[in-house]
């Protein structure tokens, strides 16, 4: 790992027992987290810049989605008080602000579609390409206003090359002009293992530039949350081919890595979580706390029942996780039933007695 820690920091000492928060404005930091300690959480992945590119603080580079309330400061302080590990989850490439300002910066499909709702993307999304200064340089601006704040981590997602996906077409991205004049600069012809290669290493440039501000925080979490592909044995080259993402070389920089393991919405069994975890232990060799999608979003809404929900959580730590997180419909704590919080919660304070039975995590 790159910080090189001497001592265990807290997400080696104990299991994940997580969640991620959507915060509201009406909302009572002090009450929620109060009630999500009672029902075992001990971290909150809790969105800080959403995909339209309003953040839930007072920001100089971003509107606040809140105006009036510094959400993100209230929800830290209500932390400290319930012993509750706050981590910030930043929308990297998904920014509908910037790209009303920076139009020229968004991710473009090969056939010249530009990657935005309500064109092709899925859930209101705009994605912004990396290749371009003023996104990065928007996003350092970011996360050095969040590492002012007490918070215990943070967590980065949606960073990759967005691709269209209709039926039996698929189209990746990203061919804006900038991106196409630098292909032609270097000689790189499209979608050769080179231009695999360069949009690997852009993404990846682009992360550790995010997060090296917290590098010299020993106790500072860094997590990156991923896309996870059914086919395991052909995952990291899918990844690399299509999301322009190399799991294997973010991990380095990364603390702990989060696939997105919604295996409702892939009609898989919760058994294949288990492989993912397996399978992305074994080629990053770094901690892995899957998010557990707890409910198909489309109406009907599908939800996950008591027995489905503790197999979930149960092959998760068979496979070797540090924990797992739980994700609601839109990241809204409230849309998990009263009987999934009852099965999550007992299942919380299973993972708790474990810990104190056995020890910190990192020495299991």
């Amino acid at each position: 790992m790159s910080k090189g820690n001497t001592v265990d920091p807290w997400w080696n000492a104990q299991l994940l027992r997580a969640v991620t928060l959507y915060p509201w404005a009406t909302m009572q930091p002090d009450v929620e987290l109060k009630r999500l300690a009672n029902n075992g959480v001990n971290t909150i992945f809790v969105v800080t810049k959403e995909s339209d590119g309003r953040v839930f603080y007072d920001s100089e580079v971003a509107p606040n989605q809140v105006p009036g309330r510094d959400l993100l400061g209230e929800l830290a302080d209500a932390a400290a008080v319930h012993d509750i590990n706050i981590v910030p989850t930043i929308f990297v490439l998904c920014d509908k602000y910037l790209l009303e300002q920076y139009p020229e910066t968004v991710q473009v499909a090969k056939e010249g579609t530009e990657i935005r709702y309500p064109n092709v993307s899925a859930e209101h999304m705009h994605w912004a390409c990396p290749n371009h200064d003023i996104v990065s340089e928007h996003l350092q601006a970011i996360t050095n206003e969040i590492a002012d704040y007490e918070v215990d981590g943070i967590q980065f997602t949606h960073f990759e090359f967005q691709p269209i996906v209709n039926g039996e077409s698929s189209y990746l991205s990203c061919y804006c002009e900038k991106c196409q004049d630098k292909d032609e600069t270097q000689g790189v012809s499209d979608q050769s293992p080179a231009w695999i290669d360069r949009r690997c290493k852009q993404i990846d440039s682009l992360l550790r530039k995010l997060s090296d501000p917290f590098h010299d925080r020993p106790d500072f979490l860094i997590n990156i949350e991923l896309e996870t592909f059914s086919n395991l044995d052909t995952a990291i080259n899918d990844s690399r081919r299509i999301l322009g993402i190399d799991q294997r070389d973010i991990a380095e920089y990364a603390d702990m890595l989060t696939p997105r393991t919604a295996h409702i919405d892939l009609d898989m069994h919760p058994v294949w979580i288990r492989e993912v975890v397996r399978s992305l232990r074994q080629q990053t060799n770094t901690p892995i706390t899957p998010s557990i999608r707890t409910g198909r979003g489309e109406r009907p809404f599908n939800r996950l029942e008591d027995d489905e929900l503790v197999s979930a959580i149960q092959l998760a730590l068979h496979g070797g996780a540090c924990g797992v997180s739980l994700f609601s419909d839109g990241a809204n704590i409230g849309r998990l039933t009263p009987d999934q919080w009852d099965t999550a919660t007992k299942m919380f304070d299973e993972i708790d007695y474990f810990d104190r039975e056995y020890g910190p995590a990192s020495t299991r």
